[in-house]
C-alpha cells in the first residue's frame, strides 16, 4: 500500500475508472490529488497494481471518492484494506464526518465499518442540444473573483463544512462557467460548470430562493456557455424542481445511489442543491 504520487500509479487509476466505465480523466483524479496530496493509496502485491482509493478532506469532513479493485484481484479483501487505510488517513485529521456515494455492490462493504445510507442521490447523463443552448438568461451575472467569498459561505451552509478549497479550485479551472443571482444586493444563487474529456460536468449549484424560476435562470445562463453534449449531473431527487428540470433534457443514463456517512450528516439542506460538486468530490 501506497500513497498515489507517481504516474505510473495516475495511469493506473485512470485506466481502471474506464475499466469500470466510469471514465474518469487524469484532471480530475489530479484534481483531487491536489486537494489532498496525501490521501489516495494504491493497493500493491509484488509490484503488481490491484486497486486504489482517492480522498479530499473539507475542514471536518472527508469524502472517499473512488474505490476500485482490478477484477481478478476481488474477493481478497483488497476492497477492505484500501478502505481502512483511507478511513485510517481521514479519521487521523480530526475528521467527524466521512461521506460517499455508494455503488451497489460497495453497499454491504461500507456497511460493515460504520457507514449508513443518510439519504438517496440521483446520477444523470442527459444531452444538450441546440434548442436548449440558444438563449442565455440575462438576469445572471458571471461570478468574479471578489464574489467568490460569498459564492463560498452559501455552499458552506448548505454542504455543512468548509468546502472553499474546492470550491477555488473550480472556479480557478473554468471561471467563464460560474455565474450567480443576486436580488436586492443578495447573492440567492450560483452555478458552476465545465467540459470534461466527453462532455460537460455540472456543479456545485444551489439556489435558497423560493422562487423555482431563479434556478432556472441559473441554468439558463450557464447552458450557452457549455454547448451541445452529454452533460453530468448529480443531484438528491427530494429537490424535485431540479429533477423536473433534468426530465426535460433528453436521458442517456440514470442511476439511484445512496448517500452513506460515517459519522456527522452533511447537505441538511438538500432540497435547495441542484447539482453537487461532482460524486468523488463530496
Amino acid at each position: 500500500m501506497h500513497v498515489i504520487k507517481e504516474k505510473e500509479d495516475l495511469d493506473f487509476a485512470v485506466r481502471l475508472t474506464h475499466d469500470e466505465h466510469w471514465y474518469y480523466t487524469h484532471l480530475e483524479i489530479g484534481r483531487m490529488l491536489e486537494l489532498d496530496p496525501e490521501g489516495s493509496f494504491v493497493f500493491e502485491d509484488h509490484g503488481e497494481r490491484l486497486g486504489f482509493i482517492t480522498t479530499v478532506s473539507y475542514g471536518r469532513t472527508g469524502v472517499i471518492g473512488h474505490l476500485i479493485v482490478t477484477k481478478d484481484a476481488r474477493r481478497r479483501k483488497i476492497g477492505e484494506r484500501l478502505l481502512k487505510e483511507a478511513v485510517g488517513y481521514l479519521e487521523g485529521k480530526d475528521i467527524d464526518s466521512i461521506m460517499l456515494y455508494s455503488s451497489g455492490d460497495g453497499q454491504k462493504l461500507y456497511s460493515r465499518h460504520g457507514f449508513t445510507v443518510r439519504q438517496q442521490a440521483l446520477v444523470l447523463h442527459t444531452r444538450l442540444e441546440k434548442a436548449h443552448i440558444a438563449t442565455r438568461n440575462h438576469r445572471c451575472q458571471l461570478i468574479a473573483p471578489k464574489d467568490l467569498p460569498e459564492v463560498i459561505a452559501m455552499d458552506n451552509e448548505l454542504f455543512g463544512d468548509d468546502r472553499s478549497r474546492v470550491m477555488t479550485v473550480l472556479y480557478r479551472d473554468y471561471p467563464q462557467g460560474a455565474f450567480k443571482l443576486e436580488r436586492d444586493g443578495q447573492l440567492v444563487g450560483f452555478i458552476m460548470g465545465r467540459p470534461d474529456h466527453v462532455g460537460y460536468d455540472l456543479g456545485p449549484w444551489a439556489c435558497t430562493s423560493r422562487d423555482p424560476s431563479d434556478a432556472e435562470a441559473l441554468f439558463e445562463s450557464l447552458l450557452p456557455v457549455l454547448g451541445e453534449g452529454v452533460l453530468y449531473i448529480g443531484t438528491f431527487p427530494k429537490n424535485e424542481h431540479a429533477v423536473r428540470i433534468f426530465t426535460r433534457l433528453p436521458k442517456i443514463f440514470e442511476l439511484e445511489v445512496p448517500l452513506m456517512i460515517k459519522g456527522k450528516d452533511r447537505y441538511l439542506g438538500a432540497e435547495r442543491v441542484y447539482a453537487v460538486a461532482a460524486m468523488e468530490l463530496g
